[in-house]
């Protein structure tokens, strides 16, 4: 049955379009990830009732009911299938059939409702009625991936769960986890985005207070998961149940690509993952039990830059909207703008020769919001490459290398770090430098983060030693002749661990 819908499947995609289908965010389930997110499935009963909300060809579905058809105690299932894309659907209501007959020849019952109407919006009276107590044993999913305006009709539906610029996806978890009886279950295929950033804390705020993460699978290969499908995103697998107290571990396994049979496997503590009682509630995934160490390690320091009395923040100059300022060479009036090509050895090397973008911007009264004062500043790179071996670039900017000027201006692809109030002295500035130049913050980051933006919301967030350990590593590195992250890292090994 199942390799007749992947069949099927397959030959619909070579009908459509693939921008036709990105479009619409719509991205097929490989069979060996559906058949996968069946087997982490463990709710069973005599009657099942199922919703897949995002239903496509069905392949999803189809595999949890191959693996039901051969569950002794099932009976019947009653399954909802949710799928508005008028094109596709001939093609489900035909793999329906072949489930449908499936299991009357395995004496079981099977009830199949296809519903072709926006899941969202159908379902908005049960997402705002606060006595709902959910319809579903079993949700799964491979839901559209896509961003909407905030004005949408989906996002004002479901306000409560959106923050700025929402991706229709996590919308689906949050109105499948509504959906959900008690005890039920729901395996999803998304980007990994929502475990971190400001845009989906409204939703991890409602979504982890419901459910109870039980396992998760990442892929640990850059290659794209959903066929050559140029999903930009990294995908992860999550399973979780309604029921916010009962687990106390997490399943984490974890693939090259879709080679699910050589994972590797761990349990972890749930609180290592997710703290639930944070401010901001991220999700952390590491990969391996060598970055279980590190988030152990990290999370026995007590601070962050903020509490510390500092904040990373990106750079204000757009410099496409402020060409009308930008020079190529220096004028009067005229002060450094700072680009992630002038990051040399660690350091700011301005101005370059022969350098791609123009490297000066004029300091006048309309430019002052543009502005940064004279001061040492820790430059960290805001967008990095996926080949790139490390996501935490960093370089030091000190305010006595370039005494002529009494401002800067800071490219927005780059982050600044500077005190609150006052001015970082050196000490602190190389001892920031040496943590966030180390291994362990950079594995740290790739854990919270999956992409390849460093956000300045959670590097502020990031756990730190306290200030006067830091200021320690900043004099200890002062006395090297070399700053790379095997020297960062001997001295953090000597003087934290």
């Amino acid at each position: 049955m199942l390799q007749q819908i992947y069949q099927s499947t397959i030959e619909f995609e070579k009908r459509i379009k693939k921008a036709d289908r990105k479009i619409k965010g719509q991205f097929f389930t490989p069979l060996s990830v559906a058949e996968f997110m069946a087997s982490i499935s463990s709710n069973i009963s005599e009657e099942l009732r199922i919703l897949d909300c995002g239903a496509g060809s069905g392949i999803l579905t189809g595999a949890l009911l191959d693996k039901l058809l051969g569950n002794t105690i099932v009976k019947k299932v009653v399954l909802d299938l949710y799928e508005n894309d008028n094109v596709i659907v001939s093609t489900l209501r035909e793999n329906t059939e072949l489930m449908i007959e499936k299991f009357r020849q395995s004496n079981k019952e099977l009830i199949v409702n296809i519903i072709e109407d926006n899941f969202i919006l159908s379902n908005r009276n049960e997402w705002e009625n606060e006595t709902f107590e959910g319809l579903y044993d079993i949700v799964i999913a491979n839901p559209p991936y896509k961003k909407l305006a905030k004005g949408s009709d989906e996002s004002q539906a479901m306000l409560r769960v959106v923050y700025g610029q929402p991706n229709i996806y996590f919308l689906f978890m949050a109105l499948s986890t509504k959906l959900l009886k008690a005890d039920g279950e729901m395996i999803f295929i998304t980007p990994r985005s929502f475990t971190s950033g400001a845009y989906f804390k409204a939703f991890r705020d409602y979504w982890l207070n419901e459910v109870r993460i039980t396992n998760i699978h990442i892929f640990t290969s850059r290659t794209d998961v959903f066929n050559k499908e140029e999903v930009l995103q990294e995908a992860i697998i999550t399973r979780a149940i309604k029921n916010p107290n009962q687990i106390v571990k997490i399943e984490i396994t974890a693939s090259n690509d879709v080679d699910f049979e050589h994972s590797e496997r761990f349990n972890i503590d749930y609180n290592t993952i997710v703290d639930i009682d944070s401010d901001n509630k991220y999700i952390l995934i590491p990969s391996s039990l060598d970055e279980v160490r590190v988030l152990k390690t990290v999370h026995q320091w007590n601070y962050n830059l903020l509490t510390l009395g500092f904040k990373l923040k990106t750079g204000p100059v757009v410099d496409f909207r402020s060409r009308q300022w930008i020079k190529e060479n220096p004028e009067e009036g005229t002060v450094p703008l700072l680009y992630a090509g002038h990051y040399n050895n660690y350091y700011i090397n301005f101005p370059l020769e022969r350098y791609k973008d123009h490297q000066y911007i004029v300091n006048s009264p309309e430019t002052q919001y543009l502005m940064l004062d004279k001061k040492n500043y820790l430059l960290v790179k805001r967008l990095t490459a996926k080949e790139e071996t490390r996501r935490l670039q960093c370089a030091i900017y000190l305010a006595d290398s370039y005494h002529q000027y009494n401002k800067i201006g800071i490219e927005n692809h780059i982050n600044y770090l500077a005190k609150i109030d006052g001015e970082i002295t050196q000490e602190e500035l190389y001892g920031m430098f040496c943590l966030f130049n180390s291994s362990i913050l950079d594995i740290y980051y790739r854990i919270m983060n999956g992409n390849t933006q460093v956000n300045a919301t959670e590097a502020n967030a990031i756990p730190l030693p306290s200030l006067d350990v830091i200021t320690i590593l900043g004099r200890e590195l002062m006395t090297k002749n070399n700053m790379n992250t095997e020297v960062c890292d001997t001295i953090i090994n000597r003087i934290i661990n």
